[in-house]
């Protein structure tokens, strides 16, 4: 069973879930990360486990209608994940201050392509942002994709959120993508698309990993 709506904007005519997604809710919002992030990027299964432990959630927007307007996923990293993001940062020379910091990741942010421009983005990056910083979590990171087509990039509201830029990483999701079987929506099956890697100081917590 879908979670229940945590707030609405009225003006926006948007309402935010928050929460473990039942099977059907799993699969629309799957299907709407995937059209955007490519073919296989996410499957339901993923995506209830995500929000099995606490220590990430899924957030889906919907319209008056009860459309989903957009998703977005964020987590708590655990030390494995951590030290990789660490590693990576590192191998282009950048320490980005993380060490012996709990650190949140935003994941994926995707808004369907009717509901872009309307500021549904920025409102599901203020709810992952309120979740991790909830869970203690003292610098947020994401990667954003370095695309010609500013819509399919995360770039600007991140930047406009208050993210910096610490680094750019090339072919930042080819390890992934193989592990994983899903195709890039501009590469295909080999993807060489380079990452935007931002980070975001959430004041108020001295929480360590």
């Amino acid at each position: 069973m879908e979670a229940a709506t945590m707030g609405a904007w009225p003006a926006s005519n948007v309402s935010l879930h928050v929460g473990a997604p039942g099977p059907a809710v799993a699969s629309e919002t799957a299907a709407l990360l995937n059209e955007s992030l490519g073919s296989g990027f996410t499957q339901p299964s993923a995506l209830a486990q995500l929000t099995a432990d606490g220590g990430g959630v899924l957030i889906r927007a919907r319209g008056r209608g009860g459309g989903l307007l957009g998703a977005a996923t964020a987590r708590v990293l655990d030390q494995m994940s951590h030290a990789a993001l660490q590693d990576r940062l590192r191998i282009t020379g950048v320490d980005a201050g993380l060490d012996g910091r709990r650190v949140g990741e935003l994941k994926s942010i995707v808004v369907a392509p009717a509901a872009r421009g309307t500021g549904v983005g920025s409102i599901m990056l203020a709810a992952s942002l309120d979740f991790l910083k909830a869970r203690g979590c003292h610098d947020v990171v994401s990667a954003s994709w370095l695309s010609a087509d500013p819509q399919h990039s995360s770039l600007g509201m991140l930047e406009r959120a208050g993210f910096a830029q610490v680094a750019t990483i090339a072919a930042f999701w080819a390890d992934d993508q193989q592990a994983a079987g899903y195709l890039c929506p501009l590469c295909g099956a080999g993807c060489v698309c380079a990452a935007v890697i931002l980070v975001l100081p959430l004041q108020g917590s001295a929480s360590r990993v």
